[in-house]
């Protein structure tokens, strides 16, 4: 099993969703966060400039069997270069799934 972590922009996530549901991907988890980036953006707020240090993006997470893998980062990929390119991809190793409920432990799980 591997976990599957995807930085993005935000209006890039309806590309990548849609791509993921094209590829029948349908279980994941998306989260609002903050990142640094490589060079600072300039903002006003109220005719007051300030330099913005931290952007907001979007965490997506899936958990997938290995055979799955390739599937969602093409997916994800796909997507998030339709919507303008950027975004980093991470896959991790997961050591095991249970279910909460019944106990259930493995691949199976998912």
């Amino acid at each position: 099993m591997k976990m599957i972590v995807a930085l993005l922009r935000s209006e890039q996530l309806p590309f990548v969703k849609q791509s993921l549901y094209d590829m029948h991907i349908r279980q994941f988890t998306v989260t609002t966060t903050l990142g640094t980036a490589t060079k600072s953006e300039q903002q006003s707020y109220r005719g007051v400039k300030r330099e913005v240090s931290l952007t907001q993006r979007i965490r997506l997470e899936l958990v997938l069997n290995d055979a799955q893998v390739d599937t969602a980062v093409r997916g994800i990929r796909a997507g998030a270069k339709e919507s303008g390119g950027w975004g980093r991809i991470f896959v991790l190793p997961v050591e095991d799934s249970i279910t909460i409920w019944t106990g259930e432990r493995g691949p199976n799980t998912l």
